[in-house]
């Protein structure tokens, strides 16, 4: 088993492991102490990982209650978060409590508000089950729901008290979840360079358990490496935006229906092309990440106009003073974060 440690104002561990699912419940109390936690889960996750969790935590001593939601991204909004916020009041649920995450990026972000926003904050465990929410989402404290305006709207930055990740839980994933993740994948070794770079290079694959768990460690410890530098995004961690901006528009465009990695590839492919016309890539860094988007089956991901997405981007949240940032890649290991007038997107996009 592997641990990263998260150095910021509340750190905590990440686990990277096989077969550790089942020991959550005494990692828990060791963290947190007995009393009542609660496990939020989508329809399928539950049905695949709910009993083993759910037992691991019953042995530990604690009292179990459960919460599930239907999957999707749909489910990513006040509603539901006013659900789960009135049945932890309606079971009595105090702030020494706790709650656990157990899905992919859509449970570990509404779990993650919830804790934020319940008594002002209840200790809360990530446990990923998705490729996409084990190197992105469930590390560095960003908790959000979704309005009809746009994505993640409403959130907190609030840190877990443990992440455990156990690479077994992906052997159940369709296919299309294993591209979802590559996607955010591809964006941390074009970020990284490296080993990760070379990794994904040789190919990373769900049946080669020494492969994945040594993507997840170096996907999740570049991410920690950013995070402690920047825990609130206000400078460095922007660089985690690669890619997104055009991906953000994207996923609203489809009304959600194309899953995030995949936007994020998309976005990436985008952004690429835009600096390497603007002189700033290089032709064989940009043609190495055409080439690993296409060995991923990751390519043309894209059904929108350049057009369509500036009208999305314009209305981004990552829009300051008539500025948004843009994460351009100038080498893999070396991106940096441009801004941009919003009066002069057009120009610097269609090029």
């Amino acid at each position: 088993m592997e641990k990263l440690t998260v150095k910021v104002d509340k750190s905590y561990d990440i686990l990277i492991g096989q077969d550790i699912l089942g020991s959550i419940g005494h990692r828990a109390k060791d963290l947190n102490g007995l009393g009542k936690v609660l496990v939020v889960s989508d329809d399928i996750v539950h049905s695949l990982y709910g009993e083993v969790v759910y037992n691991s935590l019953k042995d530990a001593g604690y009292n179990v209650f459960e919460f599930t939601f239907n999957h999707g991204e749909k489910s990513k909004n006040l509603n539901t978060f006013s659900q789960i916020i009135n049945f932890l009041a309606e079971q009595g649920f105090v702030r020494s409590d706790l709650i656990i995450a157990l899905g992919g990026g859509v449970v570990g972000d509404i779990s993650g508000f919830v804790a934020a926003s319940y008594m002002r904050g209840i200790d809360y465990i990530q446990v990923p089950t998705t490729l996409l929410s084990m190197i992105d989402s469930s590390v560095g404290g960003k908790t959000a729901v979704d309005l009809e305006a746009g994505k993640n709207l409403v959130g907190a930055f609030y840190q877990p008290r443990l992440v455990l990740i156990d690479t077994n839980t992906l052997l159940t994933l369709p296919c299309i979840e294993y591209k979802n993740g590559m996607g955010e994948g591809i964006k941390y070794a074009v970020l990284e360079g490296g080993e990760l770079k070379d990794l994904v290079l040789d190919g990373v694959k769900l049946s080669d358990s020494k492969s994945i768990t040594r993507f997840v460690y170096l996907c999740v410890d570049s991410k920690r490496k950013i995070v402690e530098e920047d825990e609130k995004e206000s400078n460095i961690r922007r660089l985690l935006n690669l890619g997104h901006t055009f991906a953000h528009a994207i996923e609203k465009l489809s009304l959600y229906e194309i899953p995030h990695g995949l936007c994020v590839a998309a976005g990436l492919d985008i952004i690429a092309r835009i600096s390497n016309a603007h002189s700033k890539l290089s032709d064989i860094d940009y043609m190495t990440i055409l080439n690993i988007l296409e060995k991923y089956e990751l390519n043309n991901m894209n059904p929108y106009t350049i057009d369509q997405m500036i009208d999305i981007i314009k209305l981004d949240k990552k829009v300051e003073s008539d500025n948004i940032n843009f994460v351009m890649p100038y080498a893999f290991g070396d991106c940096r974060i441009e801004k941009v007038q919003l009066s002069k997107i057009k120009e610097f996009v269609k090029c």
